[in-house]
């Protein structure tokens, strides 16, 4: 674990705010309410016995006079082999047999930075759609291309699989991709991931991002303390450019609209004394203390919280590390995510139940088990989701075309939690994002005695709705 978290360590706080919600390596309990969708009894309701009997014997007599031999004989006579031909052409299948589809897949792995799990869980998702049957019979092919994190090493990557001429570009992890993004879309290749690895791609026209949109972790801490009545909080940051640009653009708003004041509270992301962070949240007389940090950053945190006895509520970001690691030190913590992970499987719709088994045994035949319950989560249900997306196009599978298919994908099943609305903007700021779903979850020991997450309210909000924007 520890080698883990110094790993962590150099995720910058926009970048981990958005991974960390990908992660869950906790033993939580959740449940989702999640909106059922409209069915035909719906439909139904609205047709009543009156509305039926509008179409009386009498008028069906009409139509039987009206209608002679002749007339079925000419509607006959107009329905030609050739025409029923042609319909039972539109309902085949698309056919790929025999194509391949070649994308690019970046993910940093280098010797300071390394997070394999963005990788493992998009190849054992790719395996499997190729096993059974591939895009419509096209077999994917993967140009695997490992980074560093550096911007020379994001460059690189997108420099060789764009001469790759792939058709698109995944991203399991790349904080570097600030330095990429242009090329890419200039190149006219799709940029796509789960999350936002920087800020140009939220709002990129070549880029699609399959999950929440960066600025739903900010709803999910504000909604949360105004729920409990707290109008005055501390906002516990490392001392990063990207981190203080976050607060000022997305979150000061949304507190705002909550009614929520709050006084920044900046620890050395080098050197962090969370003691004193903890301590100078006290003298400032807040009712609650929000960290938006790392991994590490939230173990540390919510450690000296507790340590100090500090009794107000303390949400700790998008954080999950902590509840394994610091035990009964953790209960009564909130954090938030974005979608189910095995460890609250029981407890999500039966359909994301069995797809979340089907992942679980697909890690471990692969050998993965150490990162079923991490990051590879996000890069698996990303490519599920994607595979329903891509069987739509209709022509050649081009850069062009797999692009248009995102763009207007409408609503698709979300494979490990609410539906994806690619094109949509459900986060008008971040056009590039599919989601705007959070849910929030407070650690608690439950009736077995074990250390982790229950759901705080009625499961999955739509964070755009309760944003003020």
């Amino acid at each position: 674990m520890n080698s883990r978290l110094l790993r962590l360590l150099a995720l910058l706080f926009a970048f981990s705010l958005i991974a960390a919600a990908c992660a869950d390596d906790s033993d939580g309990d959740g449940a989702a309410d999640d909106a059922p969708a409209a069915t035909a009894a719906d439909d139904g309701d609205d047709m009543a016995d009156d509305d039926m009997a509008d179409d009386s014997d009498d008028d069906m007599a009409d139509d039987s006079d009206d209608m002679t031999d002749d007339d079925m004989a000419d509607d006959s006579d107009d329905m030609t082999d050739d025409d029923m031909a042609d319909d039972s052409d539109d309902m085949t299948a698309i056919d790929r047999t025999g194509e391949v589809i070649k994308i690019g897949y970046v993910n940093n792995e280098g010797a300071a930075f390394a997070l394999p799990e963005f990788r493992t869980g998009g190849e054992v998702a790719i395996q499997f759609i190729n096993d059974n049957g591939g895009i419509n019979g096209a077999m994917i092919e993967t140009e695997l291309c490992l980074s560093d994190g550096t911007p020379e090493s994001a460059i690189n990557c997108a420099n060789q699989l764009i001469e790759a001429d792939v058709v698109l570009a995944y991203m399991g992890i790349e904080v570097a991709s600030e330095a990429a993004i242009n090329l890419w879309v200039e190149a006219g290749i799709p940029y796509i991931s789960s999350h936002a690895w920087g800020v140009t791609e939220q709002n990129s026209p070549g880029a699609v991002l399959m999950h929440s949109a960066a600025g739903a972790y900010a709803v999910g801490p504000a909604k949360t303390f105004a729920d409990l009545g707290i109008d005055h909080i501390a906002v516990i940051l490392e001392d990063t450019p990207a981190g203080n640009a976050f607060m000022d653009a997305t979150s000061n708003p949304i507190m705002a609209h909550h009614g929520i004041e709050w006084e920044g509270i900046l620890v050395d992301p080098a050197a962090p004394d969370w003691t004193a962070a903890i301590a100078t949240a006290q003298a400032a007389g807040v009712d609650g203390v929000w960290g938006q940090l790392t991994e590490p950053g939230c173990i540390g945190m919510v450690g000296a919280a507790a340590a100090s006895g500090y009794d107000k509520p303390v949400f700790a970001g998008s954080c999950s590390f902590f509840i394994p690691i610091l035990g009964p030190a953790a209960i009564g913590a909130y954090t938030q995510s974005d979608v189910f992970f095995p460890s609250t499987a029981e407890f999500a719709p039966p359909e994301i139940q069995a797809q979340i088994a089907e992942y679980v045994d697909l890690m471990t035949a692969a050998g993965y088990e150490d990162h079923i319950e991490g990051f590879a989560v996000a890069p698996y249900s990303a490519w599920r989701a994607m595979e329903i997306i891509l069987e739509r196009i209709e022509g050649p599978i081009t850069a062009e075309s797999v692009l248009h298919a995102f763009k207007n994908a409408g609503e698709t099943p979300g494979w490990f939690g609410p539906n994806h609305r690619c094109g949509e903007a459900p986060w008008p700021a971040e056009s590039s994002a599919c989601k705007s779903e959070i849910a929030v979850w407070q650690i608690a020991e439950r009736d077995d005695g074990t250390i982790g997450r229950v759901l705080v309210g009625d499961g999955f909000i739509d964070a755009f709705a309760f944003s003020g924007f």
